[in-house]
């Protein structure tokens, strides 16, 4: 049977509902999704690599495509689902997974040329959960090596000369592409809702310790998460739902189990709390009128909106001393046999940076944390006054890819934002990032470009479920998660 190109760019309740009525089968499906990546995304060199400019207009989100594992868990769950026996909404569908994630028999390389040959022999836990819940893993997703901040060989294909900004950045280009039916990224410091803006996904960075962080490639403990994107903020929550839960191999998970609410109600009489200053970063009148519009929905739907103000912390500082330190001992490894010397040449600063982190004085590390600390109990009575607070994701489109001093290439850690303490940087997404608020980016717009938008909806520690109802909300409103972009892709 042939697959409609709509169908590429379903959500998942729309593609779980095509495999329950019969408009397609898993294998179906797919194959059908394998044969777009392999036209659509192989470029003309082997992954991973440092970024090039020579696709011949591929978009290199996929370092892995696993198409004989991926057809055999179809025809598993075909025969499942024939049988009546569903595991769950994302039984069938197929789906990619940033390349930082162990699965069994596929490569799994981190980014790195260093971990070309690396084949686990063992699931991540998020991975194991997602085959008990049937879905079929079709792809490994590219990203900067080693979660390296924002370079990453995968395009944007809203315009191909744009960054795809942040190391999850595959993920969310193969979801706008068409490519995936959803995916898993990590965050760290903005690497799942970054690119979910520079490229109109709905990414969820879930709250810290939600979703275990077992058989992934660890760059600081105290700040990693696993979360969803997708082409809608309904998506993430069907996807959270299998991923998140308890996991004693990691012991920062939360005992609170999470059920997805599919439906959120009225929003009339929500408090929403906007930081302001966020809205007026842009240049860009287009840009800042398209934000203004967007609070005007919510508005529009009987919220209660009002202005707040984030503290100001050196957000990139505390990052940048946090990082490095857990990061350099993670690596150590790498430096104790050499292999460091083999990383790719834009993370040559990032190497130099986990040499230092290993001789930072004990006493730098522990003031870093006493200041998280205190930003942790700010931060969490100002967003608990509010159900969401919200602010752009980034205050613009997606930048050039290539440019000659500054973001995106030269690489810059995604944890070191320029001049921090100005107001001048995205304040609630960094400070969200260190107190383990769950976030939620989802587009609203484009800028005079064409280029796409996004408003990241952040809430308490837990609440979920509160943020994604404030995207589905929105969502079910105006149709900028239904926007997709044109092909033959933009030069």
């Amino acid at each position: 049977m042939a697959i409609e190109e709509s169908t590429f760019f379903l959500t998942v309740s729309e593609l779980a509902a095509g495999l329950r009525d019969g408009s397609f089968s898993s294998v179906e499906l797919t194959e059908a999704y394998l044969d777009r990546a392999e036209e659509l995304d192989v470029p003309p060199f082997d992954l991973p690599s440092e970024p090039r400019e020579d696709h011949q207009g591929k978009l290199a989100t996929m370092v892995t495509i696993a198409r004989d594992q991926a057809l055999e868990a179809a025809e598993r769950a075909d025969r499942e689902l024939a049988a009546g026996d569903p595991r769950s909404i994302l039984h069938g569908l197929p789906y990619g997974v940033k390349d930082l994630l162990d699965t069994r028999g596929v490569r799994t390389t981190w980014g790195s040329g260093i971990f070309r040959d690396r084949v686990p022999d063992r699931n991540a836990a998020v991975i194991d959960r997602l085959e008990e819940a049937g879905a079929v893993m079709m792809a490994k997703n590219s990203l900067g090596e080693f979660a390296g901040g924002n370079t990453s060989s995968a395009l944007n294909p809203w315009k191909l000369d744009r960054t795809s900004f942040g190391s999850s950045s595959g993920t969310v280009s193969a979801a706008v592409a068409g490519l995936i039916g959803f995916g898993i990224g990590t965050e760290t410091g903005g690497s799942i809702v970054f690119p979910a803006s520079a490229v109109g996904a709905s990414g969820l960075r879930p709250t810290f310790g939600r979703v275990s962080r077992f058989g992934c490639m660890a760059l600081s403990w105290s700040l990693d998460k696993i979360g969803p994107v997708g082409r809608s903020a309904e998506d993430c929550g069907h996807v959270l739902e299998v991923i998140a839960g308890r996991d004693a191999r990691d012991t920062s998970t939360a005992d609170r189990p999470f059920v997805f609410r599919a439906d959120p109600g009225s929003m009339r009489g929500k408090r929403l709390g906007v930081h302001r200053s966020e809205f007026l970063l842009s240049q860009s009148e287009t840009t800042r009128r398209v934000f203004q519009e967007a609070l005007d929905v919510f508005a529009a739907m009987g919220m209660e909106i009002e202005d707040i103000e984030l503290p100001r912390f050196p957000t990139g500082a505390l990052f940048t001393t946090i990082v490095t330190v857990e990061s350099g001992t993670n690596f150590r490894s790498l430096f104790d046999d050499g292999r460091a010397a083999q990383m790719f040449s834009f993370n040559e600063d990032r190497r130099a940076g986990w040499m230092a982190g290993r001789m930072l004085p004990a006493a730098d590390y522990l003031t870093a944390q006493r200041i998280r600390n205190q930003l942790v109990r700010e931060a969490d009575e100002i967003v608990s006054r509010y159900d969401a607070v919200i602010a752009p994701t980034w205050p613009n489109g997606a930048a050039l890819r290539v440019v000659r001093d500054g973001w995106p290439i030269p690489a810059r850690n995604e944890w070191e934002p320029p001049d921090e303490v100005s107001g001048a940087t995205p304040r609630l997404n960094y400070i969200a990032n260190l107190v383990g608020h769950p976030g939620l980016a989802i587009p609203c717009g484009f800028d005079e470009d064409g280029l796409p938008l996004s408003l990241q909806i952040v809430g308490s520690p837990m609440d979920d479920q509160a943020v994604l109802d404030f995207g589905m909300a929105f969502q079910r409103e105006t149709d900028w998660h239904r926007q997709r972009p044109p092909f033959p892709w933009r030069e």
